[in-house]
């Protein structure tokens, strides 16, 4: 665990197994930050730390060499990849159990919408594809075909676009998700594999300036009572998402 005040380690947490016979790969963490999601490729599992002990709370089995993992923006359901189980699992944070497995071919990356409708899935072992599943009914909704080794993936904060990262062809493949086809590649370094999206600020502007809508910060704080307030309106983050008035993140 890294104090990003300090940029120190601030907490090294124990995970079961001994090194280097326990292989932890993917990390994500829930949107309350309570919890965090670990993959561990030895014990085919997904490791549970409670971020308030900095302790593992609970190991979920899984399919075999699992990787990616992410959790849903209402931090109710974890997708888990397992490259070479040939399948996806839906873990139920509420309880740690498996809710759901889905086929896929050599699952690796794993990403969710910002509305949580969907999951986007890099397939690099047997194919250059993309899953989108539909969290409704966990169910594979469209295959989308891309590079060549597809491993990472990142979705736009408006749900937009999906990026991913294709490691033998060097590229990034950009997918429209209202088509679900490639709109562009990219070239870039050789082997790609990480990638991450910058979230646009939550609100345009500084204090005393207006934004391009014309509403100012300080203006905002004023009018609820501080910015925290002025967070929780929903309809005051709408107005801000829509202040930002250049919101496509590269």
């Amino acid at each position: 665990m890294i104090d990003t005040a300090t940029n120190t380690v601030s907490a090294t947490i124990s995970l079961p197994g001994f090194f280097p016979f326990n292989v932890p790969f993917g990390v994500a963490v829930s949107p309350d930050g309570s919890k965090v999601y670990v993959t561990d490729q030895d014990s085919n599992a997904v490791l549970v730390i409670d971020t308030a002990t900095n302790t593992v709370s609970a190991t979920i089995p899984v399919g075999l060499k699992p990787f990616g993992v992410a959790v849903t923006p209402d931090g109710s359901k974890v997708y888990v990849a397992s490259i070479e189980f040939n399948t996806v699992s839906v873990i139920d944070t509420a309880t740690n159990t498996i809710s759901a497995t889905i086929p896929s071919l050599g699952p690796f990356g794993v990403a969710v919408s910002p509305d949580g409708s969907k999951v986007y899935v890099t397939n690099s072992v047997f194919n250059g594809t993309v899953s989108a599943i539909d969290t409704a009914t966990n169910t594979v909704s469209v295959t989308i075909p891309v590079g060549d080794s597809p491993i990472g993936v990142a979705v736009t904060p408006d749900g937009i676009k999906v990026y991913v990262t294709n490691a033998s062809s060097n590229t990034v493949s950009v997918i429209n998700t209202a088509t679900n086809t490639v709109i562009a590649t990219i070239p870039v370094g050789f082997v790609p594999v990480g990638i991450s999206i910058q979230p646009p600020p939550r609100f345009a502007g500084v204090p005393g300036s207006n934004n391009c809508q014309g509403t100012s910060v300080s203006a905002l704080a004023t009018k609820f009572g501080g910015l925290d307030a002025a967070g929780r309106s929903l309809g005051v983050l709408q107005r801000a998402d829509t202040a930002r008035c250049h919101s496509d993140v590269l």
